[in-house]
């Protein structure tokens, strides 16, 4: 596998050399996340060593005295997969309609913590990507899902263009 750096279709090349000839795929990847929330969530927990990881960031201040502080939120396991699996779905659609070499895989990495999984199995997982994933106009040969924790999915897709 070679990482390419730059503007292509594509993060990396798999040369399989276990035929001859050598064949070659591409993968492309990409992250479930909150954006800006993202961010601040990471400096809050860099500058302080701790932040609540399902509350949002609330910003006071400008430029250099600008403060964020991420106060505590309850929250369900149900919320935390819906909201996640809403990243996910934005995620794809961000890959969506966009040219890609053939046989190019597309990776999504994504927070599957204890929250999600207590609500997430694979069955309600796979369901959830079929009805709001696939049906989305994705150039890919194959689609994986990769949790940070312990999910790994796999789905074919169609066109694979």
């Amino acid at each position: 596998m070679q990482p390419i750096i730059g503007n292509q279709g594509y993060d990396a090349v798999v040369t399989g050399l276990r035929t001859k000839p050598a064949s070659k795929s591409y993968v492309e990847i990409t992250q479930a996340h909150e954006g800006e929330n993202d961010y601040l969530f990471r400096l809050v927990l860099a500058n302080t060593g701790f932040a609540y990881g399902h509350s949002p960031a609330i910003k006071k201040g400008i430029r250099r005295n600008k403060r964020v502080s991420i106060p505590p939120q309850v929250v369900t396991p149900s919320e935390v997969a819906r909201d996640e699996l809403d990243r996910i779905v934005d995620a794809a659609r961000r890959k969506e309609a966009k040219n890609y070499p053939a046989n190019t895989s597309l990776i999504i990495v994504f927070d599957d913590d204890l929250l999600f999984r207590r609500v997430m199995d694979d069955t309600h997982l796979d369901t959830s990507i079929k009805k709001n994933i696939l049906k989305l106009d994705l150039r890919f040969s194959t689609l994986y899902l990769v949790g940070w924790h312990n999910v790994f999915r796999e789905f074919s897709l169609a066109t694979g263009t």
